[in-house]
């Protein structure tokens, strides 16, 4: 492999994982994916978020702590469960970091066009215009991460500071302007549990993949203590994210109606709160460039899954080329972003349903794909510590909290279907990780399940890149 231009430090690997979390659209959207179904009761599941997010990072640690993993939960569910195990996560992971770039390319395209749009440039949301947003969404980032990680920290971080302090300061005017209304808050007046937990199903896509640092351990100076400490670092973010939903509910309960008619959450807020529908058009603009930290960090992260998938023998060894002079992997790099931001023009060139339909299609696909792992993994440390013989009663209470928890809006899909389209992609998620799943386990077990034991064996190509045989 080629040599490492450097090992991202503690504070560095919890600086990228906490910017590619996208605190500024966290505080923006958040709160809106919750007080449409909770109301008043929308901290409760903003609370019950962050609870499951603290449960789930408590499991992982125990694995996080014992081993450096470099296909990230498939490698921890394989230590205890096997083969079929390893690959049905990797599967459904493989899958749900795809989502994850789509997703937050849509987000992009989306805050941009409404900038534009508030202040008068109708051809932002015109076919070629977003294609030409796509393209830029799935290249920059691609050549922030070719550069090595630690361009990729300075960018993430350096496009989070800009972006967050507007969001703050509308969500503190917000509540300023109406007050906490802390009384009918924990009243939850008019609330049921029932809206509450379809509320956190939605707030679940924000826990999705909060442990993705995990794919950079090899990367990563210490790993066996920073992975523990950046599996963490999401959920410490949703304490903001409950914070910040109880200083926005009180207006959104009061904008709701602009909300429905498109204008950003934001806007709505700073037009509420006096601030003026400048604020809110910056806030849009800044919105854009915070998201580009989270495509930054999806990109570093989805790449070295893909590699570790080659060096597990799922994927061609191809694909575990890395470039000489940055020592980054490349041809996975291409992979990361070249897959989603290709999809995304072929919608936009098809179909003129690339926004809000894309989006909560492909958001709620992540929400099921990542709950087959985040359950494997609360299984597999039952099993790991009764092994050991070490079982404990709080890893078992997390394990039951965070497993459950992830299951619930895959299960309550079921039970009571959303509207079409969405109601097919809870089938539509299943049946994709079964196929890329088994593929996985016969293309490992084709190329014999020895392929992951590192091999000090590397060929150059013309372009300066070196092919890593694992």
């Amino acid at each position: 492999m080629a040599e490492s231009t450097g090992l991202l430090s503690t504070r560095q690997l919890v600086a990228l994982v906490v910017s590619s979390g996208i605190p500024a659209v966290g505080m923006a959207s958040f709160p809106m994916l919750l007080f449409g179904t909770a109301g008043w009761g929308s901290w409760a599941a903003a609370l019950l978020t962050t609870v499951v997010g603290f449960s789930l990072g408590r499991v992982i640690m125990v694995f996080a702590r014992r081993s450096v993993a470099s296909g990230s939960l498939s490698s921890y569910v394989a230590e205890v469960s096997g083969e079929r195990s390893r690959a049905v996560v990797a599967g459904a992971l493989l899958l749900g970091y795809l989502g994850q770039m789509v997703a937050i390319q849509v987000l992009a395209a989306t805050y941009v066009t409404s900038f534009f749009t508030s202040t008068g440039f109708g051809f932002a949301g015109t076919p070629e215009s977003l294609i030409v947003i796509f393209l830029l969404t799935g290249l920059v980032p691609a050549a922030i991460a070719w550069r090595g990680l630690d361009a990729s920290v300075r960018w993430a971080v350096t496009l989070t500071v800009i972006s967050v302090p507007v969001v703050l300061t509308i969500s503190v005017a917000s509540a300023w302007h109406t007050g906490l209304q802390l009384g009918q808050q924990l009243s939850m007046e008019g609330s049921t549990w029932g809206g509450i937990l379809v509320g956190f199903g939605a707030a679940a896509s924000w826990l999705a993949g909060f442990e993705s640092g995990v794919t950079l351990a090899e990367e990563t100076a210490e790993p066996t203590k920073s992975m523990p400490v950046a599996v963490l670092a999401v959920p410490v973010v949703t304490i903001g994210y409950l914070l910040v939903t109880m200083m926005q509910i009180p207006g959104l309960m009061l904008v709701g109606d602009q909300i429905r008619s498109g204008v950003s959450a934001p806007a709505a807020l700073a037009e509420l709160a006096g601030l003026g529908r400048g604020v809110g058009q910056a806030c849009d603009l800044l919105l854009t460039v915070g998201v580009f930290a989270a495509l930054i960090g999806f990109t570093n992260y989805l790449s070295r899954l893909v590699v570790g998938y080659a060096a597990e023998g799922m994927l061609p060894s191809l694909l575990s080329r890395h470039n000489r002079r940055h020592g980054t992997p490349t041809s996975a790099i291409a992979v990361a972003t070249g897959i989603s931001t290709v999809a995304l023009i072929i919608v936009v060139a098809v179909s003129d349903e690339w926004g809000l339909t894309v989006y909560t299609m492909v958001s709620t696909s992540i929400v099921y794909l990542w709950a087959v792992p985040y359950a494997c993994i609360s299984v597999g440390v039952l099993v790991l510590l009764a092994r050991e013989r070490a079982m404990r009663v709080p890893i078992i209470v997390c394990a039951l909290i965070g497993g459950t928890g992830m299951l619930w809006p895959w299960v309550n899909s079921l039970v009571d279907p959303p509207p079409s389209p969405i109601n097919h992609v809870s089938y539509g998620a299943v049946i994709a990780v079964v196929v890329v799943g088994t593929a996985f386990y016969l293309q490992r077990a084709r190329r014999g399940r020895d392929v992951a034991d590192p091999v000090d064996t590397a060929g150059t190509d013309p372009a300066g890149e070196v092919d890593t045989v694992h």
